[in-house]
């Protein structure tokens, strides 16, 4: 009896200690799911993902959406269980993907993974836009923006007021365009401008930074003179590098050519140099005016070329012949007639068509009067744009000649700006494109 006892204690000692195993291998398998995944913080290019710690777990897998397909690869397999954040990096912005995440433990040297958290969408923020805003039509505000990738849509604003306090907004479909025109809006009022991207997540809009403000003067109508008949053949004359000063006791030869003008009732058009501008030729500026001429720019000193040229070089000659005579320039002529992507956006900004030529008259290599008057009598034609230089005596000279024979021929002279609106059918010309003559736009000089 005593032996049977012992037997059944011993088979129920095996069977507890058995059952004792059992659940310390199941145990040691078992691994609780992530409950909650939960952007910690996103910029145009990283995310971050955390999550709650789960305890006697060995590590953490991190899964990302294939680009290409729905299923799920290992982006990371992190080995410290007291990590509770992953960060994506080096990502493309405006990016949305889906992620989830799993704990894993290791058992007798077996890896168990436990399941998955649900799958949460997360998101790069989109760019902050480089906005520019010029006005190139009577009434009208044009903004155009950078277009960027995997953009849901575009949101605007723009006010009279710098603070935007009376603000309008609009939104802009990806789809669409990167690029909005505003109109009916008050021809000489300045507006200020900005604008931001979004992307769609779920149902939320999700912003990138709003861009810098920027400003422009909305255009006024363009009137031409009413005495140009657009049925008769027409010139522009233009003149660079002015105003002059007066020499050997006589005028500056920039109030000798506004002589030959008024006589005649010609106009034209001047492309002045900011750093020129003084006491001794402010009157020409006013003068230019009163006479119908139209003032345009060509840099403040004429220094730099090309690529060179900056905005500021730009904008600086604007403020000054618009302090010197109460009127900003309409028009543009690039140093050496070498374009730039940057006088093209600044023209665009304040409004400025940008005029070539196509008949040089070099008359700053000849100073020759009879040679100046040969070339512009021979190559002359209807629409074309005459170069020349108002601060050379010897143009003034050839000028005495030239006018009265384009007169003569059956020409009306008349500025740049004039001629490209008549003959393209009441039209102003365009900010920012380059003319050569009334009907040949290059922008690549």
């Amino acid at each position: 009896m005593k032996r049977i006892k012992i037997i059944t204690a011993l088979l129920i000692l095996a069977i507890v200690i058995s059952a004792s195993s059992a659940i310390v291998v199941i145990n040691g398998k078992d691994v609780d799911p992530i409950k909650k995944v939960t952007i910690a913080e996103n910029s145009t290019s990283e995310v971050s993902i955390k999550w709650q710690n789960i305890k006697g777990v060995d590590g953490y897998k991190v899964y990302r959406q294939g680009v290409d397909n729905d299923e799920y690869e290992l982006a990371e397999k992190l080995i410290d269980p007291e990590i509770s954040e992953y960060r994506f990096s080096g990502m493309a912005p405006a990016s949305v993907f889906k992620v989830k995440v799993s704990a894993y433990k290791i058992f007798n040297k077996k890896e168990y993974e436990g399941e998955a958290s649900q799958h949460i969408e997360i998101y790069t923020n989109p760019e902050k836009e480089a906005l520019k805003a010029y006005s190139g039509d009577e009434g009208v505000l044009t903004l155009n923006w950078n277009e960027q990738s995997n953009i849901n849509g575009y949101e605007i604003e723009y006010s009279k007021d710098k603070d935007f306090s009376k603000k309008e907004s609009s939104t802009v479909s990806s789809d669409a365009s990167n690029k909005l025109e505003i109109k009916e809006l008050t021809p000489k009022e300045t507006y200020y401008s900005i604008n931001r991207s979004y992307i769609t997540v779920g149902d939320e809009n999700i912003y990138g930074e709003w861009s810098d403000t920027q400003k422009a003067e909305i255009k006024e109508k363009y009137v031409v003179g009413a005495d140009i008949d657009p049925n008769k053949p027409m010139v522009a004359l233009s003149f660079d590098d002015g105003p002059g000063y007066p020499y050997d006791g006589n005028d500056n030869p920039t109030m000798q050519i506004l002589d030959i003008l008024e006589k005649y009732g010609a106009r034209a058009t001047f492309f002045m140099c900011g750093s020129r501008i003084n006491s001794l030729n402010e009157e020409c500026l006013k003068r230019e005016i009163e006479l119908g001429c139209e003032i345009g720019n060509h840099t403040y000193d004429h220094s730099n070329y090309g690529k060179k040229v900056t905005a500021k070089d730009i904008s600086k000659n604007t403020e000054v012949i618009k302090k010197a005579c109460g009127q900003a320039p309409t028009i543009f002529r690039c140093p050496g007639g070498m374009m730039s992507s940057t006088i093209q956006e600044e023209c665009k900004k304040e409004g400025m068509p940008i005029a070539y030529w196509s008949v040089d008259t070099e008359d700053w290599k000849s100073r020759n009067p009879k040679s100046i008057c040969s070339i512009a009598q021979k190559q002359v034609y209807d629409g074309a744009i005459i170069l020349m230089h108002d601060i050379y005596p010897t143009t003034a000279q050839a000028l005495k000649k030239i006018v009265p024979q384009l007169i003569k021929d059956g020409y009306q002279i008349v500025t740049v700006t004039e001629m490209l609106t008549v003959k393209n059918g009441g039209k102003a010309p365009q900010a920012g494109q380059q003319y050569i003559d009334y009907k040949t736009i290059n922008n690549n000089t």
